[in-house]
């Protein structure tokens, strides 16, 4: 059995893989509430990403 923090480790490894993870620090990311941040995790990657999508899934269940 896995325990939290494998699998926030493994979610965060494939997300840097498929490369769902994007840093700007010198051009932050501007949220729809005004927020700025130097870090975007784009989710809908992962729908181009079966493996990832279906571990992911199993996961949060």
């Amino acid at each position: 059995m896995y325990n939290k923090s494998d699998i926030e480790l493994k979610v965060a490894e494939f997300l840097l893989q498929i490369k769902a993870i994007k840093l700007q620090p010198n051009n932050p990311f501007t949220w729809a509430s005004g927020w700025k941040s130097p870090i975007y995790c784009d989710n809908r990657v992962t729908l181009s990403h079966p493996s990832v999508r279906t571990y992911i899934r199993q996961k949060l269940t």
